[in-house]
């Protein structure tokens, strides 16, 4: 911990200059960091990251402003389940006694605590826009503010978002899946791979991760129920051709859907032979890029390859073209904020019924 100045009553003794803004320095901590939340969160992930790195760095001032003999307990946090609950305390007087040394220091103490650079970083930022809006509120002094190269926090203007990456047309999806080779077990396994991302939108480490137990039956329909990205449990109805996908594999590893348990996919040697050890990332990585290049669609390597993220905005975008509402479509993919998933398939409007329901490449007979 930094040794920096000790703490005195900031609200006491101020000059003439800043008696004028005596009155907002009383204010409460938690108050100031809901007004960081309302001016520059952008959505829940990024309220979550802000509040942490804010607490982070109020627990740092914490020590650095103290001499011991009077604890501040600017933040304080508790559990509750997996999740980290953060209470502020104290008022924002303390913020004026805030100095260039503190905002060096904090990021120090972050790398000594196990940070990479690029999460101290990140917190760091937490931290500066914090001060800015402080600034703004004038809690900070202009002066203050000028000595840690901090401007008032002005809020971002709003720009019209790009689509985002590539989603296949149905010919597409047609032509890629029937590259595959089901007459051998790695192509019965390559093919249930893609088929999660292109009839139910799951990631690709969700892919690679995927336990048998997993796969869960309720109400006479089949469930892919698992913890997604953020923690977060999504269940995803089983497409039907996803399903003929699960079953055909499953059954060549001698396991059966809803039976079991372990991971649903492992690896397969050049022998055709299947293994034990379950696949990674790189290895859903790799063949949606080498049946992608085998289909014609895209080189097998460079920026410009098929990744499993494509796989994925085909999927929503399909379900939307047919008629699946925004929400169910956000649901699917388990997203935070609905605007991600409006960049996904790359619109902004939404209408009208179960998204994975939507999800059709092939005409009826085809």
């Amino acid at each position: 911990m930094s040794t920096l100045p000790t703490l005195r009553d900031a609200t006491t003794d101020l000059p003439a200059e800043r008696a004028a803004s005596g009155a907002v320095l009383v204010r409460e901590l938690g108050a100031q960091v809901a007004a960081t939340m309302q001016a520059a969160a952008r959505s829940v992930h990024s309220e979550r990251a802000y509040r942490h790195g804010i607490g982070l760095f109020l627990q740092y001032l914490d020590g650095a402003l103290t001499d011991g003999n009077r604890p501040l307990e600017l933040a304080t946090t508790h559990k509750e389940g997996r999740a980290t609950q953060w209470a502020f305390g104290g008022k924002v007087g303390v913020l004026r006694m805030v100095e260039p040394g503190h905002l060096d220091g904090f990021r120090a103490w972050r790398e000594a605590q196990g940070d990479s650079p690029n999460t101290a970083s990140l917190r760091l930022a937490a931290a500066r826009t914090f001060l800015s809006v402080a600034l703004r509120d004038g809690i900070l002094t202009p002066d203050q503010g000028a000595r840690m190269g901090l401007r008032p926090y002005k809020a971002r203007q709003k720009r019209d978002r790009k689509e985002t990456g590539r989603r296949l047309t149905q010919a597409e999806v047609r032509d890629l899946r029937a590259t595959f080779d089901t007459t051998t077990n790695k192509g019965k396994r390559d093919r249930a791979i893609l088929d999660l991302a292109f009839f139910a939108g799951l990631r690709c480490e969700e892919i690679a991760s995927l336990d048998v137990s997993n796969l869960q039956q309720d109400r006479g329909r089949w469930w892919l129920v698992f913890e997604g990205k953020g923690s977060k449990t999504r269940k995803v109805k089983v497409h039907d051709m996803l399903w003929e996908s699960l079953d055909a594999w499953l059954r060549a590893t001698d396991r059966t859907v809803g039976s079991g348990e372990g991971a649903v996919f492992v690896g397969v040697n050049k022998g055709d032979r299947v293994g034990d050890k379950a696949i990674s990332t790189a290895t859903v990585n790799r063949l949606v890029a080498e049946y992608g290049h085998k289909a014609g669609l895209s080189p097998l390597h460079g920026k410009n390859r098929l990744g499993p993220h494509d796989l994925r905005r085909t999927c929503a975008r399909n379900a939307y073209d047919n008629g699946a509402p925004l929400p169910q479509i956000q649901r699917m993919l388990g997203h935070a904020d609905i605007t991600t998933t409006m960049r996904y398939i790359g619109t902004d409007t939404g209408n009208g019924g179960g998204a994975v329901d939507f999800v059709r490449y092939y005409t009826e007979g085809e």
